[in-house]
């Protein structure tokens, strides 16, 4: 049994090594030179925490929500979110909504009913959608369980358009010259939207995020009455906004308000790259003025961003132990992960906000798959159970044991309400 440190992973190599070393000598001492060095072990172990974040008391125990709706919003993060909704209902079985086309469920159009945009589920009920959709809550209430919990994510919107400005190609689109397309675009955007002529419902620099929530009406997109009652209404319709610059609190906060384990939100960021923009500065100038085009965006923003850290400052001081924890172990999953050979195995002990569990190579792979490809593979495992007329038994739901102070959220069939 190898112990890794918590903290330098330098030590955690060298520790490695030196393990190899023992082996190989080990190995010459008794046999020469005629097999073989053996195996070294293969379990790596992280040490235990403090005994008093082993057995938290007093415990609330919950079980874990798997009926989830996650409406992903384009270039805020929603791909790594996916993944992450995608491995926890893979690994339980549980049922998904699959697009009949590669990755969007009728986006950017209304979803249609009746399995014209989505794949029959094969035991008549769906436990999670999770991929590019144009949010209708009424649409998807009717295929989604009443016990289905809604969350969604957003990222600055100064920050989506310097994405989107890139992945969409919206300098050649939109015929934008100059050494600094962003700043020429802010300061005649409604001119170079008219210059790009396209029947898309919806516009790549203004109100993308709000489109993908529902906001259809483009031409209300200065009305500051419309915009507040659609605020209004996205604020009702959803359980749970993610802040993309705050991943990490968001996901812990997901975490316990869906009664999960630290397990179940490990993840590697999916579709980051680098762009030309995207190391340019929030010049003030510049978000001023797409502020004034993207009102939309930026009032979504602004609250969601506020009532993340209202939801986060209830949780009380332990929460941001957890998060450090959190993030920690994270970082050791992804270091394992990285260099793990087939073998490999690393057991994270049990603390106060997890129980223990073991990282193997079937697990790196799933933590390591893009959106699109786990998609594919669900795919792949949808028409296997098809042709066979079986489904996979689903794993029944764990419970979990949690300590610690504030208010904890879990879904019931009815609502979310304080525990």
């Amino acid at each position: 049994m190898i112990t890794l440190p918590w903290r330098p992973s330098v030590t955690a190599s060298l520790g490695v090594c030196a393990v190899v070393c023992i082996g190989a000598m080990y190995s010459l001492v008794l046999y020469g030179d005629k097999y073989s060095v053996p195996e070294y072990p293969k379990i790596f172990t992280l040490p235990s925490y403090s005994r008093g974040l082993e057995h938290p008391t007093p415990c609330r125990t919950c079980q874990e929500h798997i009926n989830i709706t996650f409406a992903k919003v384009h270039k805020a993060g929603g791909s790594t979110v996916s993944t992450i909704l995608q491995r926890f209902g893979d690994l339980r079985n549980l049922s998904f909504v699959i697009p009949r086309s590669r990755v969007s469920l009728g986006w950017p159009y209304q979803l249609k009913l009746n399995a014209t945009d989505y794949r029959p589920a094969l035991d008549g009920n769906f436990n999670l959608l999770v991929d590019h959709v144009l949010f209708n809550k009424t649409k998807i209430q009717a295929i989604m369980p009443r016990d289905t919990a809604y969350i969604t994510i957003l990222r600055h919107p100064f920050e989506q358009l310097k994405s989107a400005f890139s992945w969409y190609e919206v300098p050649t689109k939109y015929r934008i010259r100059g050494k600094d397309p962003i700043r020429e675009f802010l300061q005649q955007p409604a001119k170079y939207e008219r210059n790009f002529r396209t029947r898309l419902p919806f516009r790549y620099t203004r109100n993308f995020m709000a489109y993908d929530l529902g906001f259809t009406n483009l031409s209300q997109a200065g009305n500051e009455s419309a915009i507040r009652d659609f605020v209004r209404q996205v604020d009702s319709d959803f359980d749970l906004v993610l802040i993309l610059e705050h991943l990490t609190e968001s996901l812990v906060l997901l975490k316990r308000y869906m009664c999960w384990s630290l397990s179940d939100i490990l993840y590697t960021p999916k579709n980051t790259r680098t762009y030309q923009y995207k190391t340019l500065g929030e010049y003030p100038d510049l978000v001023t003025a797409h502020r004034k085009w993207s009102k939309v965006d930026y009032a979504l923003y602004d609250l969601f961003n506020a009532t993340l850290w209202a939801k986060i400052e209830r949780q009380g001081p332990d929460f941001y132990r957890e998060v450090y924890h959190f993030e920690d172990m994270r970082t050791k999953v992804v270091q394992f992960c990285d260099v793990a050979e087939s073998s490999w195995k690393l057991q994270i002990p049990a603390s106060k906000w997890n129980k223990k569990f073991l990282v193997d190579t079937e697990f790196c792979s799933r933590l390591r798959l893009p959106q699109t490809t786990y998609m594919t593979n669900l795919k792949e495992k949808y028409d296997a159970q098809k042709r066979t007329s079986r489904q996979q038994k689903r794993v029944p739901a764990s419970v979990y044991c949690f300590s610690g102070t504030g208010n904890y959220r879990f879904v019931t069939q009815k609502n979310i309400i304080d525990s």
